[in-house]
């Protein structure tokens, strides 16, 4: 049978130069019959050489010392070489896996198989969007071009997407398929373009000021020009400002007013919002001049110099110092009355006065904060002085002067009451004074055969101290025990006290008794501590006979309680609204602008949350 079909097949070709297997017909060079010898009706298919190659670029398999060859000479394959890979190598730009590969002269392609996943020149289906992709998986840039001209690349290195042209003012280089004269470009090295309409209408310099409708300013941060009759700058908005810059006269207000000559004028119908800030710096004399309506303040915004400590007398005011040279008293806002030695007393002087009126709203007439990290600040400072200057009385209050512990009041003579009495009068009350700081309780407890034992409330026991150096101290008094012997203390802890009768007593009944406990708040401060004197006295300048000479140094720590945002675990800001001065936590004193952003003050930076 086999020297049947080797005879067949020499036939074939001797007769055709044409190979037919499994048939004597060939229809090609090459003709296969799939069918196999009767009686079977199964058939088969062409196996071409199967080898394990390392990769596309080599002709080497994974056998060591055997490589893919040209059977006429053992040179490397000849083009068009087909073989089947068994191998999977690792990634990279010359991996295989198995299947068909043919061999191009140069390197191993392989035969697609199934659907083709290659990107198509009408576009692709089926795609999965961070799976399939444009693009290198090699550390090489992507360039596009058109007309074999560089147009785009995008970078390997930072990933930016880089043009190779500048652009010009009607043919910006970032536009729009649909207006190809509106976009972004650069004029030069490190400036940024802006146009529409082919015209440049703004520009930002390699020194980053702006020019708007003209070239880059050389002295200011921004210049707007504008050209006729329209605004340079015209601000308008319902929640922060608005800013409307003018050099010729201006009718506004209600009633209408005529300002000539007005710089800047700020409207903002939005209650808590601020609709102008004005500065004055260097030598000028006169930031405002708004005396142009009886309704309207009629003043001057007055500065005296760019670092001014205080401000002139009489109906000049500054409302505001942003100067961060340290020296001198800084005030934002001081105001004067002087009504001189006239005789009589007919009515009332008022330096400030602050008046809230709102009938369903929480209300403060006025309200202080000091944000700072020295020892002495204080959220307000009260001071009485006779016409000669002679202080009578002062007091700080919300206040951690000199010592850096924490009071709500802190100055001069007695905390005291008036009580208005209908049978006695207007009397006066005056609050006791220690040399440290004490808690007192009272109550009643029931004694039993002689014992007692009086159990602190919960919280008073949270917040003191109970050692040897601070015991509690208890005052007893018998109700309708004539006979008591007194008591003494067995035992004390900061939740409960065990006291018993003394000389073998055994009474029964109710004792009234007073508790003094140290507190937690300020502990370590020890006794007489050191006082703040009056405001303009700044403690590292005082007499050194104002210093008290018992003041702990033996390194110990002041008990302070968290700020109560930390205790209870909320943010300040979520109750705040924008121009808000942040109350508590760290942009404490920063001026609350929305969306993550402070202001340090007016004029700032607006800064980013951290």
């Amino acid at each position: 049978m086999k020297k049947k079909l080797l005879f067949i097949v020499f036939y074939a070709i001797s007769l055709n130069a044409q190979v037919g297997i499994g048939t004597t017909t060939p229809n090609a060079i090459l003709d296969i019959n799939s069918s196999l010898p009767s009686p079977s009706t199964d058939k088969a298919g062409l196996l071409p050489p199967v080898v394990e190659l390392t990769a596309t670029n080599s002709n080497t398999t994974t056998t060591i010392g055997v490589n893919i060859v040209n059977p006429n000479g053992g040179g490397a394959p000849a083009q068009g070489t087909i073989v089947y890979n068994t191998n999977t190598s690792a990634p990279g730009p010359y991996q295989v896996t198995p299947g068909y590969y043919f061999y191009n002269g140069t390197i191993w392609e392989k035969i697609s198989s199934g659907t083709n996943t290659n990107w198509t020149l009408i576009g692709n289906a089926g795609t999965t969007a961070g799976t399939n992709f444009i693009g290198t998986t090699d550390s090489q840039d992507l360039r596009f071009k058109t007309g074999g001209i560089n147009r785009f690349n995008i970078s390997n290195t930072n990933g930016q997407l880089q043009s190779y042209n500048l652009g010009t003012t009607t043919n910006p280089t970032y536009s729009f398929q649909g207006d190809q004269n509106t976009g972004i470009w650069s004029s030069a090295a490190d400036n940024l373009n802006f146009s529409t309409d082919g015209t440049q209408r703004m520009i930002i310099g390699s020194n980053g000021n702006i020019g708007v409708s003209t070239s880059v300013p050389a002295t200011t941060k921004m210049e707007v020009l504008s050209s006729g009759t329209d605004d340079a700058v015209f601000g308008h908005t319902p929640n922060v400002g608005g800013v409307l810059g003018r050099e010729t006269d201006i009718i506004i207000g209600v009633p209408p007013q005529t300002i000539s000559g007005a710089g800047v004028f700020a409207s903002n119908p939005t209650a808590g919002y601020t609709s102008s800030f004005s500065q004055s710096t260097g030598a000028a004399t006169v930031a405002a001049n708004i005396n142009y309506s009886d309704v309207w303040m009629a003043s001057y915004n007055y500065v005296q110099n760019g670092s001014a400590t205080y401000n002139p007398s009489a109906n000049y005011n500054q409302l505001n110092i942003t100067n961060n040279t340290l020296g001198g008293t800084q005030v934002a806002l001081k105001t004067y009355l002087n009504r001189g030695t006239l005789t009589g007393n007919p009515g009332f002087s008022v330096g400030i006065q602050g008046i809230a009126n709102s009938q369903n709203q929480d209300s403060f007439g006025v309200q202080g904060s000091a944000f700072c990290n020295t020892n002495t600040r204080a959220g307000g400072y009260f001071e009485s002085l006779n016409y000669a200057g002679t202080s009578q009385a002062y007091a700080y209050v919300g206040t951690t002067a000199t010592t850096g512990v924490a009071r709500k009041i802190m100055g001069t003579n007695s905390v005291s009451e008036i009580v208005p009495t209908e049978k006695h009068g207007r009397v006066t009350l005056t609050c006791p004074e220690s040399p440290e700081y004490w808690y007192q309780d009272y109550g009643t407890v029931q004694m039993t055969n002689g014992k007692a034992t009086i159990i602190l409330d919960e919280i008073l026991s949270d917040i003191i101290i109970v050692d040897e150096e601070n015991p509690i101290r208890v005052i007893c008094t018998p109700v309708g025990m004539p006979f008591f012997n007194g008591v003494t203390i067995m035992n004390q802890t900061t939740n409960s006290v065990e006291i018993l009768e003394l000389n073998g007593g055994n009474h029964s009944g109710k004792l009234q008794y007073q508790i003094v406990v140290k507190p937690k708040t300020g502990y370590g401060e020890g006794r007489f501590p050191q006082a703040p004197g009056p405001a303009y006295l700044k403690s590292d300048k005082e007499p050194l006979a104002a210093k008290t000479k018992n003041q702990p140094n033996d390194g110990r720590k002041i008990f302070q309680w968290p700020a109560d945002h930390i205790v209870y675990k909320y943010n300040p800001e979520d109750f705040i609204k924008i121009g808000d001065v942040v109350p508590a936590g760290p942009n404490a004193g920063k001026i609350f602008l929305g969306n993550g952003k402070y202001n340090e003050g007016n004029p700032a930076t607006v800064i980013n949350k951290k």
